[in-house]
């Protein structure tokens, strides 16, 4: 037989094995709050905040959000870029709290002391008892609500930038984003206009049509539990 840490879940499921080569966990890279939502937008419209975070990496990272403040009727989404992500909030002047969280293969050597996993070959940490793991609360695949307290969402979509409000729902761009309720966070779809979001009246209708698109034909996103940073 093999020999090694196995860390189980309550329910029996295994959460972290040093003899599993595959076995990948999340940890924290980056956390805090952002600046707030700027007012002055339309009804119905979602603000952007643009958050920077060094070496970030959309293929390899989670973002997770949660509003400051009363979270109750608050509505985000995140989109990730090239050097951070951006949220957008149909409510003014709100701050998020967020957390990056990064595999934890790639996190470098602790320093401190605590609980640690190395992979076989002993190079690239498993797991950091020193680094945040969040707690996993629920995994939604379509339309619904995972309840509890200090829920997080996650946002990353496959999209392309957007910049228009397209035909022939002109004003009207629809998509997934996260609701904060007083019993926990709902997932669902509803208008998500940008604020600010046009086109040229020169633009020619193909120009219009192609400039926003989020892939929603199989939307999931996780909901961690996690004290506030």
């Amino acid at each position: 037989m093999a020999y090694g840490i196995q860390i189980y879940s309550a329910n029996g499921a295994v959460q972290i094995d040093s003899t599993d080569s595959n076995q990948i966990l999340y940890q924290e890279y980056a956390s805090g709050t952002t600046s707030a939502t700027p007012s002055g937008a339309g009804s119905g419209d979602f603000r952007q905040i643009t958050q920077a975070i060094s070496n970030f990496s959309a293929g390899e990272m989670l973002v997770f959000i949660r509003p400051t403040g009363t979270v109750t009727g608050v509505k985000a989404y995140v989109m990730p870029g090239s050097g951070g992500f951006s949220i957008f909030s149909d409510t003014a002047n709100r701050t998020f709290y967020y957390y990056v969280f990064r595999k934890a293969s790639s996190l470098a050597t602790p320093t401190g002391f605590g609980l640690v996993v190395y992979a076989p070959d002993g190079t690239t940490v498993q797991y950091n008892s020193e680094v945040l793991s969040a707690r996993i609360k629920g995994r939604v695949t379509g339309p619904g609500s995972v309840t509890g307290s200090n829920l997080f969402g996650m946002g990353t979509f496959q999209y392309t930038f957007a910049n228009a409000r397209l035909h022939p729902n002109s004003g009207h761009i629809k998509g997934y984003h996260w609701e904060w309720t007083n019993t926990g966070v709902t997932w669902g779809t509803a208008q998500i206009s940008p604020f600010g979001a046009s086109y040229q009246n020169s633009d020619n209708q193909q120009t219009r049509e192609d400039m926003f698109y989020f892939n929603i034909s199989m939307p999931t996103a996780l909901v961690v539990q996690a004290p506030n940073p």
